[in-house]
């Protein structure tokens, strides 16, 4: 059973109408440096976890977070519930307590920061990225002067890139020198392995259809999808 404080504070940020974020786990306070993965965790798997521990690595760093974006700029709630999805992320951070929880109810990563610096004032704020995301970061269709919003964002603060998929880290790095102008030396890009690389949601959600029990995920993530049936198919 999840805690209705939960559905209450979702429920909170979806009526907020400026971009704003909501912390979930009982962690510490933010110090220093704070780098979030935004994505939709439907459901957290093995690759959102690595690339977290591998942007704890960055120089500066000293907190990450992963950050449930209830607002996505490239699909639509499907699948698990949003209060499901902050349920697996904190079955997560009990797993990992380095690991925050976040949400936030801006769809575009630079209205996502701009929303963490304001919640957390007196820490550096980055963002973390696999390939797809950092394409998307980059496309005009987001922006009405793509330029002009990107260089105050870029002024603030630094994007932790990392390959994803096919996409080995050179061609991540080719990329960036050839797409990102100006804003490339604020852009770091790290390797994450070819396993957790390979890895996405959507095989985990097309295991669990069929009922595989070797998932992707963490025992905790994967106990919550087995009590709670998730992604199954409805019963007959």
């Amino acid at each position: 059973m999840t805690d209705p404080g939960l559905d209450n504070l979702l429920s909170e940020l979806d009526a907020t109408r400026t971009p704003a974020v909501a912390r979930f786990d009982p962690g510490g306070p933010f110090r220093g440096r704070l780098a979030f993965l935004p994505s939709a965790y439907n459901p957290p798997t093995l690759a959102h976890v690595h690339l977290l521990e591998t942007a704890l690595e960055v120089d500066g760093v000293e907190h990450v977070a992963a950050m449930l974006t209830t607002r996505n700029v490239a699909k639509d709630v499907f699948g698990a519930s949003l209060l499901d999805r902050v349920a697996m992320l904190l079955e997560l951070h009990g797993e990992r307590p380095e690991l925050a929880v976040l949400a936030a109810n801006a769809a575009r990563i630079i209205d996502q920061a701009s929303a963490l610096s304001a919640a957390f004032s007196d820490v550096g704020v980055d963002a973390i990225v696999g390939f797809d995301t950092l394409e998307r970061l980059f496309d005009p269709r987001y922006y009405d002067d793509m330029e002009r919003e990107l260089a105050p964002f870029f002024e603030r603060h630094r994007v932790i890139a990392a390959n994803r998929g096919d996409h080995r880290v050179t061609e991540v790095d080719a990329w960036v020198r050839a797409n990102a102008g100006r804003f490339a030396g604020r852009i770091l890009v790290r390797e994450i392995h070819a396993y957790p690389a390979s890895l996405s949601s959507t095989l985990v959600r097309e295991s669990a259809a069929v009922g595989l029990g070797e998932l992707p995920v963490s025992f905790g993530v994967r106990r919550y999808i087995e009590q709670h049936r998730l992604y199954r198919p409805p019963a007959t």
